[in-house]
């Protein structure tokens, strides 16, 4: 109000002199970014060579690294076992997933191994604990159509593939009684950021003997992400295992977590093997890369 008088007030004195005030040139308004949706551009949903040449070389390329991973015989895959053609099923499959946004959970490079993991060993029996929109659960069944899936989530509100065969339960898996099964055909997915030693325990308590971790960095990588602490890699290595407290900083912000040493000593004893999958997100340029990590019980 009293910018406007003392404006009115100017003009009118101006006017008097036969002058005129100057406006001030308007400011340019800030463009905004443009709307533009991003697509997971770097998926094998989005991107990908039309031609059957090129497509084979990059199978083939993947088999070398499966082959590498497979080579330790970890689950007596045999000769009979064609990796180039399970590759080529992975692709066939994966391009044509019903959700393609899985933000927040398993991308290529997970995928990719769960599915060979699973062609590989057959598995009678998976588990997979944290289930998040259901995209794991669901590669889950098209790797091993023949075995029983339980997926144990506290949460089950975000699962977004409605036809699933697996048995979902809104449960911590440790608060449930599961069938009699083999324990060389019976595999445990952990990608619920919960304390790795307290699940290799669960684990051995309930007789399984074969493990995948996601999220399992080294002590001196923890800074990228939230994991279970301590993680599998600190269990098995005892490096970070120094103390009782760990922290670092991640989004600017310090985070403190309690180690129970005592429970990563006695989880450490039970770890028989441990073995990182190959990156194949970097050769590929598909998905970036994770720490999926074998771990093999005694």
């Amino acid at each position: 109000m009293l910018k406007s008088l003392l404006k009115s007030i100017t003009n009118g004195t101006l006017k008097l002199f036969g002058l005129k005030l100057v406006k001030d040139k308007p400011k340019r308004k800030k463009e905004s970014a443009p709307a533009i949706k991003m697509r997971y551009v770097h998926d094998p949903a989005f991107s990908y060579m039309n031609n059957d040449l090129y497509q084979e070389m990059l199978y083939e390329e993947l088999a070398g690294y499966a082959e590498i991973f497979f080579s330790n015989d970890i689950i007596g895959i045999t000769d009979r076992f064609n990796l180039k053609d399970q590759i080529s099923e992975f692709f066939n499959t994966y391009t044509k997933r019903e959700h393609t946004d899985n933000t927040s959970g398993s991308g290529f490079h997970n995928a990719f191994w769960l599915f060979l993991f699973c062609r590989a060993m057959n598995p009678e029996l998976i588990i997979e604990s944290g289930v998040w929109k259901g995209h794991s659960t669901w590669l889950f069944e098209q790797a091993s159509p023949d075995a029983h899936i339980f997926g144990f989530d506290k949460n089950l509100e975000h699962v977004e593939y409605q036809n699933l065969k697996a048995k979902l339960i809104e449960l911590d898996w440790n608060h449930y009684d599961l069938p009699e099964f083999n324990p060389q055909k019976a595999l445990v997915f952990f990608d619920c950021h919960v304390n790795h030693a307290k699940r290799i325990i669960e684990a051995n308590k309930k007789g399984f003997k074969h493990l995948i971790f996601d999220d399992n960095p080294p002590v001196h990588k923890l800074y990228s992400h939230i994991p279970g602490i301590p993680t599998a890699h600190m269990v098995y290595s005892g490096v970070g295992l120094d103390s009782p407290k760990i922290s670092w900083s991640w989004n600017n912000k310090k985070l403190t977590r309690n180690i129970d040493l005592e429970q990563a000593q006695r989880a450490q004893k039970l770890i028989h093997e441990h073995l990182y999958f190959p990156d194949v997100g970097g050769p590929t340029r598909y998905g970036g890369f994770t720490f999926l990590t074998y771990v093999q019980l005694k």
